[in-house]
């Protein structure tokens, strides 16, 4: 632990400061950070793995499951499949509260149980609630942007998309739908990555309000565009390669990129609240 913290402060030392100019929010001194500062997330988060593997697994797996569960039920209609693959990209941040809570606890030392995890929201439960609104409520805007998309062009879901996933790309129309499909939803999990690369960590830690939480990752990404860009492109390879290996590889890249992205909260936001 102390060792840990020692090798925060140097690391402090060498990175820019950008202080609160929102005299009206308590938005804490934000760092910016090397481009390539995103493998050290990665690697650190493989380090949390590698000390908790039985809990952070288990995440990965019991998520995994979830997933099967959902595309066996949707598989015959591709398009449905599709809508949870979006899905899971914009609401997927809060899957990973225990994960936040397994890193925060092995940073201080503390034992970390299963409990524990599953009850980390209580500490801060309307903060968590309320952002898990504003979650809500952008995949609602996304089905809603994207069906009335579907609606001007096709009219309707494709026929043939309905009954087959060959006929996606080998159609006109189910690759205009997946161009439609892909651009909204990607729009979608652009919002979401940019107004939520630390806050639930944020939430978590120092239990403050959904707007200063939010305010403070668009500041981030604000401050750090090339780390930041490195970032999503790592999301999105990753999740992308789990899904590629019939979902098999989320179970360890999910609690992967859960334990990062407590790491990445850790170097970009100080600890320090400022007035």
């Amino acid at each position: 632990m102390r060792g840990y913290r020692q090798h925060t402060r140097i690391e402090e030392a060498f990175m820019d400061k950008v202080f609160n100019t929102s005299p009206n929010l308590h938005i804490p001194t934000l760092y910016r950070v090397e481009p390539d500062r995103p493998y050290q997330w990665l690697a650190r988060g493989w380090k949390d793995i590698k000390r908790t593997p039985v809990l952070s697994l288990g995440y990965g797996l019991f998520f995994t499951l979830v997933g099967y569960a959902l595309m066996l039920g949707a598989w015959n209609e591709p398009w449905l499949v599709l809508m949870f693959l979006a899905g899971f990209l914009l609401v997927g941040p809060l899957s990973a509260l225990g994960l936040y809570e397994i890193s925060r606890r092995q940073e201080r030392g503390e034992p970390v149980t299963l409990r524990d995890t599953l009850t980390s929201w209580r500490r801060n439960p309307l903060g968590i609630s309320l952002y898990t609104v504003f979650l809500g409520l952008i995949m609602i805007a996304w089905i809603r942007f994207t069906s009335l998309m579907i609606a001007l062009f096709f009219q309707a879901v494709p026929d043939k998309l309905q009954e087959s996933w060959l006929a996606l790309f080998t159609t006109e129309q189910g690759f205009g739908f997946f161009l439609v499909f892909s651009v909204s939803g990607g729009l979608a999990a652009l919002v979401v990555f940019i107004t939520g690369v630390v806050t639930l960590p944020m939430m978590k830690e120092r239990r403050q309000d959904v707007i200063t939480c939010v305010v403070t990752s668009v500041r981030v990404v604000q401050h750090n565009p090339a780390p930041m860009l490195l970032w999503a492109l790592m999301l999105v390879t990753l999740i992308g390669l789990g899904f590629a290996t019939f979902m098999l590889g989320l179970i360890v890249i999910l609690p992967l990129l859960g334990h990062a992205t407590w790491h990445a909260y850790r170097d970009l936001v100080d600890r320090e609240v400022v007035a």
